[in-house]
């Protein structure tokens, strides 16, 4: 989903957002099955009660994971939709965050197949690194705000989309700190 969503950003092109809204979709109907699921396991597991429970919270995160891409897939149909340039850095930093939350991403998903500790732990590391990134790249955008490189206009649908990706990596951090929790217990 998040790929597809980059995609249509990337080629300012909206035929990549519906299959991503559909992909959207899956996910919130998966995420009620698969919390379903965990409180049955949990219920039948008394000896593996504290790791089950840790891992209640997993289903929750990739669905908000899902909303703020769904929002993203309204900041950049938006922007498509009206015109809205973006500066060259500003492109190549949306870019740049796109790529870095899809490597987090595909990296929730192989840690918590394998619960390789190391995987976590570098999930856990890159999205501080991915914070810090993203803050950098608000203040360079108060600059081109400033030095009128950047428009108005595209000021609020830029910020959105930090935000956005912001928000999806902190949700994939967390499950990494806690399904850390869930394997060490």
């Amino acid at each position: 989903m998040l790929k597809l969503t980059g995609r249509a950003f990337k080629t300012q092109g909206l035929a990549p957002l519906e299959p991503a809204i559909k992909l959207g979709q899956e996910i919130h109907r998966r995420e009620k099955i698969l919390t379903e699921f965990i409180v049955r396991h949990v219920s039948r597991q008394e000896a593996a009660l504290d790791a089950s429970k840790k891992l209640l919270f997993v289903p929750g995160h990739l669905e908000r994971v899902g909303d703020n891409v769904e929002f993203l897939i309204r900041a950049i149909r938006t922007m498509i939709q009206e015109g809205i340039p973006f500066s060259d850095d500003g492109i190549k930093e949306v870019s740049t965050l796109f790529q870095k939350a899809i490597e987090i991403l595909e990296c929730i998903g192989d840690a918590i197949t394998t619960k390789n500790r190391v995987l976590i732990r570098h999930i856990v590391e890159d999205g501080k690194q991915f914070e810090n990134i993203a803050n950098d790249y608000l203040l360079n955008h108060q600059q081109r705000l400033t030095e009128a490189v950047c428009l108005p206009k595209a000021s609020s649908v830029y910020l959105a989309m930090l935000d956005y990706l912001k928000g999806i990596e902190s949700h994939t951090r967390q499950i990494g700190q806690k399904f850390s929790e869930s394997v060490t217990s």
